[in-house]
Order: structure tokens, then sequence, then C-alpha cells
């Protein structure tokens, strides 16, 4: 068989040598290993689809226990699956727990640690970023806001800014409003992607948010109600309406549920309302209907790849960007380090289903995800990465465990993001009291006053292990000051420097036990304080010189 030559001149081999030298250099450059490439160069003819859900609880799910049929999709698919039952998110918010994803890095390292962000705030190789050099069609649906919303204070208007969660992607595709204004709907997109490009090597990265708040707003009313109590009013239309940007008057809204503490709803700096156990039920059925509608999109989604003859050579992931508190220590959404907010599912399904039925209980990380996907395709390792490949747990190799301890930033706090315009806009849209009306401005002075734009966002450390939870509050009397739950409740609120949590015994955080183990806390707090100094040591930047942009959904 006769070679062509190409229109350099050069044959067909020559050039693809020189290819690969153009592709490697850079990636040296970058840290990767100088190792050979690995025996199973998986990466030659294997599909890679990452599904980021945001807030979802494992343990809302029936593979992990739930009593509700929220997940027979998941559930199913579960059993040609590899499914593990501790994995720790890096952050409790969504764009900086999915920056850890995406770059194996910290928070800080990485630089996505604010809801003010500058276009190249990330300059971290990016998973879709490296497969691209391997030569994979690289795509993106996203129905959460989060991965593609950016306003601009300056001009008042929403940009398209290209920063680093859309820039290394061939297709960037995003939902639009649907049922009713949210854009929370179902990035079913995706499953006509993959169709037309079913015969290429692709990465597909889905994210989804319709498990954020509003719980289930962007979906059918029929499946939005399906486990509401019967009958049921929302206690808060007897005291205000509801204008929010997403989601309808009896939406559970960011704007209703932020207003809750320890059970009580807060309407000018006092209680108002104690919530029943059929209003809680309410929040939680809103919630669960959102994972069902869910699952029913993972189900077409696994439809698609069978039809198309995928599940053999496409590695399937399935996990939550973060979780969700429903109540449990006395807030809701995700405002905090508890376990509710940090614990996420994991799902991993190999090409064929290798490995499938398989339970893994040792404690892993959010940033596990990129090492193993990257080692599953035999792709070099960047040692800018931190976490660590899961595939030697997986294929239960002698010695194999998770990690000891998983390292959780809480940056930046919800009042950082509430000084850069978000107070205003949420305001804006609600009808609050007049009482409200001018303590909120005051309230959103000095949140700017405390967090001055180009200064580092404050934040929280936490450390884990599969019996201990320990918080360390950085700075616990600025917290004190600018708490968002000490202004609606009208009360200064008070946080110990240290919380330790035995979260074997008390799963719900209930009860700080640090004066009770002080050798506990001894040991946790010399291992997190040299974690914080290392990740303090290779922190990107966050500089006033910057221009920055609004990420306008927490």
């Amino acid at each position: 068989m006769r070679l062509r030559r190409a229109a350099n001149g050069l044959s067909p081999i020559v050039t693809s040598a020189l290819i690969l030298l153009a592709v490697m250099c850079p990636l040296a450059g970058m840290g990767f290993a100088a190792d050979p490439p690995a025996a199973a160069e998986r990466y030659k003819d294997t599909n890679v689809i990452l599904v980021s859900l945001q807030c979802l609880r494992p343990d809302h799910l029936g593979v992990y226990g739930y009593k509700r049929d929220t997940s027979p999709n998941m559930d199913r698919l579960a059993k040609s699956s590899v499914l593990f039952d501790n994995t720790i998110a890096q952050a409790n918010l969504t764009p900086v727990a999915m920056m850890s994803v995406l770059t194996s890095q910290y928070p800080r390292v990485n630089g996505m640690i604010a809801f003010d962000t500058a276009k190249d705030a990330v300059t971290s190789r990016t998973l879709p970023e490296i497969l691209k050099y391997y030569g994979y069609t690289t795509a993106a649906v996203s129905g959460s806001p989060e991965f593609f919303m950016r306003y601009d204070t300056e001009s008042g208007t929403e940009i398209k800014l290209g920063d680093v969660f859309s820039r290394s992607f061939d297709y960037f595709g995003r939902t639009r409003k649907g049922l009713g204004s949210s854009l929370r709907v179902a990035p079913v997109e995706s499953l006509d992607w993959i169709k037309r490009n079913k015969d290429k090597k692709f990465f597909m990265w889905i994210a989804s948010g319709v498990i954020h708040v509003p719980y289930a707003a962007g979906v059918p009313r029929e499946d939005r109600v399906v486990y509401d109590p019967p009958g049921y009013t929302p206690f808060w239309e007897k005291f205000h309406s509801i204008k929010a940007e997403e989601g309808a008057s009896d939406d559970t809204t960011y704007d209703v549920l932020m207003r809750l503490y320890k059970d009580e709803y807060y309407l000018g700096f006092k209680p108002v309302y104690k919530l029943t156990p059929t209003d809680y039920s309410y929040i939680v059925s809103r919630y669960d209907a959102a994972i069902r509608y869910t699952d029913n999109f993972i189900g077409q989604l696994v439809d698609t790849l069978e039809k198309n003859g995928l599940t053999k050579n496409t590695i399937l992931i399935i996990h939550s960007i973060h979780g969700e508190d429903l109540g449990e220590r006395d807030t809701y959404v995700h405002y905090d380090l508890s376990e509710s907010a940090v614990k996420s599912a994991l799902l991993v399904r190999l090409p064929d289903g290798q490995q499938g039925g398989k339970r893994i209980a040792d404690q892993v990380q959010g940033i596990d995800i990129m090492p193993t996907v990257l080692d599953y395709l035999g792709v070099p390792r960047d040692h800018s990465q931190q976490g660590s490949s899961l595939l030697p747990l997986i294929k239960g190799e002698p010695g194999a465990t998770g990690t000891e301890y998983a390292y959780i930033d809480r940056i930046p706090w919800w009042e950082h993001t509430l000084s850069r315009w978000y107070l205003e806009f949420k305001n804006s849209q609600t009808n609050y009291p007049e009482s409200e009306k001018k303590p909120v401005k005051e309230y959103g002075a000095m949140l700017r006053s405390a967090f001055p734009a180009g200064s580092y966002p404050p934040g929280d450390i936490a450390i884990r292990t599969k019996q201990w939870k320990m918080i360390l509050r950085k700075e616990p009397r600025l917290l004190e000051k600018v708490s968002w739950y000490g202004y609606i409740t009208g009360s200064a609120l008070q946080y110990n420097d240290i919380e330790l949590y035995d979260i074997v015994t008390d799963p719900h955080e209930r009860r700080n036990v640090a004066a009770q183990n002080p050798k506990v806390v001894e040991t946790l707090r010399a291992k997190l304080m040299e974690w914080d100094a290392a990740v303090d040591k290779k922190k990107a930047s966050y500089g006033a010189g910057e221009k920055r942009y609004i990420i306008p959904y927490p």
C-alpha cells in the first residue's frame, strides 16, 4: 500500500510523529511525568461521560438506602457500576466544588474561590483540556447556570465570558428557560449530541441543576408535585408573595429556605411561623421530585448509550457536585460544611460493566475522579493533580485504600457572595416587610466593608475521617459579625473556633465534642494545619487588578 504525502510534503508517519511531539511538549511543561505510555492505551478508543448533579444527597437514592422510590434508573445502573459509599466534596458551593473535580486540585490551588470571578481566574489544566491533547472531541451541555451565566455589573448585562468552565470544549451547550422561568431543566440536548457524534472518540460533560433550589422548578408540574402532601398550601403564602426569577409562587425558592433557621421562618427580624411536619414534608417532597426527574434523565442517557452501541467503550461517571442541607443542622440549602452538604454520590461504570456491582466503603474525594479517568485511559499523570486514582481500589489490588483524611474548604462564605451584588438582586424580587428595607441596605454596606473588592475571600477549613469531622473557623469573630442568620434573626450568633463531631454516632452533627476529645482535636488539628499551610503555598492569586464578573447563582 502506498502512503500518500500530506500537503506539507511529509509522509503521514512523519507528520504523525511531529504532531505527537507537539502534543507532548506542552504536557511536559505542565508537569506531566516523563514515564512511557501505559501498556493499556485505552485513550485510543474509550469515550468518557461525566454527569455532574448539583445538590444530590446520596442518602436520597434507593441504592444508598432511601425508602422512597426516587432513583430506579440509577439503582439499576449501580448493578453494572462501582458504587462509592463515602465520597467527600472539596467545597459546599457549586463552582468551587466542581472546579476541584475538573482540575483535581483544592479550591485555593486552582483559584475558583468566589462568585465574582475573572476570565482567567483558573489557569490549571482541566480534564477536557488534557483529553483534547489525546484527540478527544470535547462537548458539554449544562443545565446549571453557575457554569454559563456571567453578569457584568458595569454594563448591567449578562455576557458570554468563555471562562474555564467552557473554554476547553469544542461544543458548549446551555439550557434555556423551559417550563416556568427556571433555567434548571434537564440537559436533554446532550442526548442528541451523543447520537450525532457516536462514531467519534469523545468526552462529554453533562451538568444538571434540576435538584438545586428551587427544587424541581424546571420540570413538568405533574412530576413536580408527585410527592406533595395532599391539599397542601405553602406556609409562606400567608405572609408575602415571591417574585423570584426562578420558580413559581409555590416553589421552594432560595428566598424561602434561607429564611428558615431552627425550623422557624423569619420576617422583620423575628420568627413569624414554626414549621410543622407537613411543611417539612413538602420541602423534602419537592427535593425528592427533583431527584426523581433527574433519574428519568439518567435512564434516557443509559438508553441512548445502549441503543447506539456505546456501553462497550464508554466510561460513565455520575456524581454529586455537593450535597444539600434539609434542616438537620438548623439550616437549609448548602450554607456550611455539614455532612449533608459535603457528602456526595459517586457511581463509576466502566466499559462493558467491568467490576460491576462492587461497593467500596473507603473514603474518597471529588479530586480523585480526574486521576481515575486518566489512569484508566492510560494517560500519564499530571503531577499538579492533588487527588489519587481510584482504579487500584476498583480492581481490588492488595494494599489499596481510600484517603484517610479528606480536606474541605468552605470558601467563600455565603456572606461574601451576598456582598457581591446578590443581596440587592434577591431583595428586589420579593415582597419583604417595610421594616427590612433600610436594614438590608445597611447590612449590604457592612458586608462590602468587611469584604473589600480585591481582598482574598474568607473561609473555613475542615478535615474528615471515617469517624470524625473537625471544622476550624479561621475568623470566627468576623463570621459572627457578618452572619446571614444573625442578620435575619436579629440575634448575635456565636461560633466555636473548633467543632468536632463523631459522625458515626452523631451523623447529623448535633453535638460538638471537641472539649471531650482533646487528643483527637490535637491530632486532627495538626493534620489540618499542615494541609492548610501546604495549600496556601500553592494558592492561586486573587487580585484587585482583574476585571471580575458575577456568577449570579449560589
